[in-house]
């Protein structure tokens, strides 16, 4: 199954394969829903993500930056461990698992290097 996003209140869950052929339709609702909650808190649920690429982690970037535009408090939940495990080989580990602990602000996104 192709991912998608589902809206549950302040949560929005993606569900199924998320690869470079479903990253364009989900980045673009992604990032509607996050312009569409200026100065709110949203939690990311990756829980129902069946298979993940490096796509995910762009896409996890992209939503930090979208989220500090718009202000959004930004979580990110059940992050698939193949996830976990591209970030910690980009040296992303760290902020990952910052914003999968957010409580209250939009994770910083770290420079190329750090």
């Amino acid at each position: 199954m192709k991912a998608r996003w589902v809206p549950e209140g302040e949560r929005l869950r993606l569900e199924g394969e998320l690869d470079f052929v479903s990253a364009i339709s989900v980045r673009e609702t992604l990032d509607s829903f996050l312009a569409g909650s200026a100065g709110k808190r949203v939690v990311l649920d990756l829980s129902g993500v069946t298979r993940v690429n490096s796509v995910g982690l762009s896409l996890l970037l992209s939503a930090v930056r979208t989220a500090q535009r718009s202000k959004v408090q930004l979580q990110a939940t059940g992050l698939p461990a193949g996830l976990m495990s591209m970030a910690a080989v980009c040296g992303l580990d760290d902020w990952l698992e910052t914003l999968s602990a957010a409580s209250g602000s939009t994770t910083e996104i770290p420079h190329a290097g750090q």
